[in-house]
């Protein structure tokens, strides 16, 4: 497995998981986190990435963001430090860096240390080095950027804190992913429709593969009811530490130096050409409008004055479009100290930059017919 094409892969740092959340149990194990240990966690995060904390048993304590960068409030942060708080989990929202160089005062003031969440950022850089390189530790879900069966990566920068763990032997398709391989299957041999078929089929058996839905903007008050919010996914309890497996592997090693450039470029792209388009608009507002040097953005964010729900389902018949993300049932019950959170969640719509896709021709053209989609119903 070389891997070695990945901005933030070095050898002797980097062990690869089937998740993300994978690599996260691995991380708390370097951390040494037990029952009732606190964690500062953002408020603005999907309930599905805390489930190593709570297998665990740790308390999750939430902190402010930035609901206009996804910024971190340090100062809000700060307030929320104990003699228990044993990690501060960070996370680079969707290609966008944090402000590292007041995190690393922070971590130096504090001696806590950073656990730093890439789920959505694989090819982003930061002051010229990958994220992944700031944390104590480092998470990526590789299948979240990549076209992946499955793939998790944990990157250890403090070497005091690497995990000792014994992974099972990874075997070329895990049984929790066969339903996974018939959509990567479809995928491969072009069967669209045919992917949406077996997807029906699937759905019979699981109704977690439906999307969640939005914070009802439109339609009504209070929170949707979410079937697996808060609950430990089987593809996670499984295996805590569950190894990447041998048919993603091979799927990585396909993606060259040159691939990995090509799909950080043409995110780049597309995304400013997003932007020139929709930035006009007087009802919309873009969340990062200006790229960052070196960010590679996972999706183009916008807030909407009003309609997000509604404008949602119309896009999301067609287009790569999200409301991110579901929260977890303890920030939703404490709302009123998360403002921005519910801001974000009734608000934010997410037009998505698939690696897979930015490289197809077609590309554009979709690029072209939901800007014009989005100009004619906002």
């Amino acid at each position: 497995m070389n891997g070695c094409d990945l901005p933030a892969y070095d050898r002797s740092k980097c062990t690869f998981f089937a998740l993300g959340r994978n690599a996260m149990y691995a991380a708390c194990l370097g951390l040494g986190l037990g029952p009732d240990d606190e964690i500062l966690t953002p408020a603005f995060d999907c309930d599905g990435a805390l489930q190593p904390f709570r297998v665990l048993g740790c308390r999750r304590v939430f902190y402010r963001s930035d609901p206009h960068t996804f910024n971190v409030d340090i100062d809000d942060m700060r307030r929320r430090v104990t003699s228990r708080t044993k990690v501060v989990h960070v996370i680079n929202h969707f290609g966008f860096p944090q402000r590292w160089e007041r995190l690393e005062i922070f971590r130096r003031e504090t001696g806590i240390p950073i656990l730093e969440d890439n789920a959505y950022s694989l090819f982003s850089e930061c002051s010229g080095k990958p994220l992944g390189s700031f944390g104590d530790l480092a998470i990526f879900s590789l299948r979240k950027n990549l076209p992946l069966l499955d793939g998790g990566m944990l990157r250890v920068n403090n070497p005091a804190l690497r995990p000792k763990i014994v992974c099972q032997k990874a075997r070329w398709c895990h049984p929790v992913e066969y339903r996974d391989l018939l959509r990567v299957a479809a995928r491969s041999f072009g069967l669209g429709r045919a992917r949406h078929f077996l997807k029906g089929i699937v759905k019979r058996f699981d109704d977690s593969l439906e999307a969640p839905p939005p914070l009802y903007s439109d339609y009504e008050k209070g929170w949707p009811e979410v079937v697996t919010r808060d609950t430990i996914g089987s593809d996670f309890s499984c295996d805590y530490i569950r190894p990447m497996s041998g048919l993603a592997r091979s799927q990585l090693n396909s993606f060259k130096k040159d691939d990995i450039a090509e799909i950080a470029r043409n995110k780049r792209s597309h995304y400013q050409w997003l932007v020139s388009r929709i930035s006009p608009l007087k009802s919309v507002r873009i969340i990062w409008p200006q790229m960052p040097d070196g960010a590679v953005p996972f999706c183009l964010s916008i807030i909407l004055d009003k309609g997000r729900d509604t404008i949602l389902d119309e896009l999301r018949k067609t287009y790569d479009v999200m409301a991110w993300p579901t929260l977890p049932g303890e920030v939703l019950g404490q709302m009123k100290d998360f403002p921005e959170v519910e801001y974000l969640g009734r608000k934010m719509l997410q037009i998505n930059l698939p690696s897979d896709k930015v490289r197809l021709k077609g590309f554009s053209k979709s690029m072209e017919n939901l800007a014009q989609h989005i100009c004619a119903i906002t």
